[in-house]
């Protein structure tokens, strides 16, 4: 039975280490930070996952597996929500993907012409920079923010 859990360790923490790759090589290889974004996050995610299945394997039913679900599961939420908000921040000081046309050829596209509602929100500032905390000065004494 040791034999069989080490063996499905093993095969797990391959195939994570194998997700790692290729999402390195798709960081390397995608033409945009959105592509790149998904190479790597996708890579990352498969990858962190199968590695923690595969620990969670040797450590078997005890409080150690517990914790390293609870670390998968920071992992992914965190990762989500770093994604989406460095996709966000990109968009909105005017990075443009990279898309295909009708005949197949890669051009960069204003994403506010395939989603007209975007225009709204682009223009708004992001919320971190319409934060009321007032700048230091390099005297040390404080200033009104500039927003």
């Amino acid at each position: 039975m040791d034999l069989l859990i080490d063996i499905a360790s093993l095969i797990c923490m391959a195939l994570g280490g194998f997700f790692f790759l290729i999402g390195g090589i798709g960081l390397h290889r995608m033409p945009d930070l959105f592509t790149r974004m998904h190479a790597t996050s996708v890579g990352d995610t498969m990858g962190f996952g199968l590695i923690i299945l595969g620990m969670c394997f040797q450590a078997g039913l005890t409080l150690v597996t517990v914790k390293l679900i609870f670390i998968l599961l920071v992992v992914l939420f965190t990762g989500a929500v770093g994604s989406h908000a460095l996709a966000r921040a990109a968009l909105h000081d005017g990075e443009k993907p990279i898309l295909a046309n009708d005949k197949g050829v890669l051009l960069e596209t204003d994403p506010v012409d395939l989603f007209p509602e975007l225009e709204k929100r682009l223009t708004e500032p992001l919320t971190s920079e319409t934060t009321n905390v007032p700048a230091l000065r390099p005297d040390g004494e404080t200033r009104p923010s500039n927003s």
